[in-house]
């Protein structure tokens, strides 16, 4: 099975984001992290590092997709393959987030499926890891052809709350 073409909604666009792209990164993945600090973190980050560093590793490791809608991001994506030789079948999907005002127009359903397009020709499967409470989330992943493979157990604690998380899969051949 293949990924199916990605259609994008009305007005957006979805590009490969590069490193002139920098600032604007840092600006929705800053607020994504405020918003969402259970579901958004990196070790720069954690550690109160500049969030530039931790924004340019994830240009060194993967590629970012960004929806833009008059010029301005909307959403977010990151995909990479698995540094391991071992596991190099293997892609992952992370640091997907959509501004609150765009969501529901399928901005997330769109980045989604530019990922699989572009993972296909690289990897066998794909996972991602999503808290059980992004609801919203879980349905696009789903809809998109993933599926549950386990859970993760109070995989995330910010002060006394811990957050499980599902970990999701999807295979192409």
């Amino acid at each position: 099975m293949t990924a199916q073409p990605a259609i994008a909604p009305v007005g957006v666009e979805f590009r490969r984001l590069t490193v002139d792209d920098l600032d604007v990164f840092r600006e929705i993945r800053e607020e994504a992290l405020q918003k969402f600090p259970q579901s958004f973190y990196s070790l720069e980050e954690d550690q109160g590092g500049d969030a530039t560093v931790a924004a340019y590793r994830h240009w060194l490791s993967g590629t970012i997709l960004g929806a833009f809608a008059c010029q301005t991001l909307i959403g977010i994506a990151g995909f990479y393959v698995s540094p391991d030789k071992r596991s190099q079948h293997r892609g992952h999907i992370y640091t997907v987030y959509v501004k609150e005002a765009s969501r529901g127009q399928g901005v997330g359903d769109g980045l989604i499926k530019q990922l699989l397009a572009l993972a296909a020709a690289r990897v066998e499967q794909v996972h991602l890891a999503v808290l059980l409470t992004a609801t919203d989330a879980i349905k696009t992943y789903k809809r998109n052809g993933f599926e549950v493979y386990g859970t993760d157990p109070r995989a995330v604690r910010i002060g006394d709350a811990t957050y499980d998380k599902y970990l999701m899969m999807k295979k192409f051949r």
